[in-house]
């Protein structure tokens, strides 16, 4: 008998594998998003200020959390006023101390949120597509996505201070 041919090699009880299937698809698509997730955070936390806008009332810094070609996830600490689902709110992206891209969006959901001694709400929106500026971020969102599909990663980064 050939042992090479064995059905009972790689197999455990009542003929079952025991080896494990890694589907690198997956895996590429897991570490492509942990990549554009980064890259967000360095960009809406270093590069970008972004504001909500409450007409005649005022400017709030938001911390953005997670964006996509349908929506934004965001985060404002001590929001007056609050907004509630089904309100229209304008975020301002400010790519220069003078200059912003202004993007409508409709809040489905508000959850508060504590987090390392930080308290506030949580909103996840819905963009507005039928708003000029929404092809100029869905344009931005391409370029996050794209890079997080290309990027590499420096397992020994260099001290650079953004």
């Amino acid at each position: 008998m050939d042992k090479r041919k064995s059905k009972d090699k790689g197999e455990g009880k009542k003929g079952k594998s025991t080896k494990k299937i890694v589907d690198l698809a997956a895996y590429r698509q897991e570490k492509s998003e942990e990549r554009r997730r980064e890259y967000e955070r360095v960009l809406f936390h270093r590069v970008l200020g972004v504001y909500s806008f409450v007409e005649k009332k005022n400017l709030a810094h938001v911390e953005v959390l997670d964006i996509s070609y349908s929506g934004v996830l965001f985060r404002e600490l001590h929001p007056d006023p609050a907004f509630s689902p089904g309100a229209k709110v304008a975020l301002r992206f400010y790519f220069t101390p003078s200059s912003y891209l202004r993007l409508v969006v409709d809040v489905k959901r508000c959850r508060p949120f504590t987090s390392g001694g930080r308290q506030g709400l949580e909103y996840g929106c819905e963009l507005d597509k039928s708003t000029r500026s929404y092809e100029v971020l869905r344009q931005l969102v391409n370029f996050m996505y794209k890079y997080a599909e290309v990027a590499c990663q420096d397992p020994t980064p260099p001290n650079i201070w953004f």
